[in-house]
């Protein structure tokens, strides 16, 4: 009897450190499954987008304007001649120009060497608004990768994070 007392109770044990268990965070193949390669538009990128991702080529002679929209997912990409050999200097100074042009702007939540997210609010509105900047450079050409709330619902914080990671993890 004994014997079978401490096999339900090892089994209740067990059933408990089972159900306790913390599930694994999706990743952001998880949440985008689409691999996009890019190339055909001119950027020798392939990034993380979702299944419904539709992508609009807006390139003109001077510069590539590339926009990649599915659900929970608006990626604007521009592309022209580096300014400087490191990200990180393209970083900083667009993060500058964001403070002082950007009435809007209201605070850094992420920086990095190659990118950032921020915190906008428009006066008188208690809603709070994220977006993204992030670069990259390819020999002489740098590629700036960003999400903008004004053409259409803004995202939360997470779903902003989410979008960043993916472009982050760009091959």
């Amino acid at each position: 009897m004994k014997l079978s007392h401490v096999l339900i109770v090892g089994i209740f044990i067990l059933l408990g450190v089972i159900a306790c268990e913390t599930p694994e965070e999706s990743t952001i193949k998880d949440i985008f499954p689409k691999q996009l390669d890019l190339l055909q538009h001119g950027i020798p990128i392939k990034i993380q987008v979702p299944e419904d991702a539709k992508v609009t080529n807006r390139s003109d002679n001077f510069m590539q304007d590339v926009l990649i929209e599915g659900t929970n997912y608006y990626v604007r990409i521009y592309s022209n001649g580096a300014t400087a050999p490191q990200c990180s200097t393209i970083t900083e100074e667009a993060l500058i120009d964001i403070k002082k042009t950007n009435p809007t702007f209201r605070k850094t939540v992420l920086e990095e060497p190659c990118g950032f997210i921020y915190e906008v609010q428009i006066p008188g509105d208690s809603t709070k608004c994220y977006n993204f900047n992030h670069y990259t450079v390819r020999g002489n050409k740098s590629f700036s990768f960003s999400t903008t709330t004004s053409r259409r619902q803004p995202f939360s914080r997470k779903t902003v994070e989410h979008i960043y990671q993916a472009v982050k993890e760009q091959e």
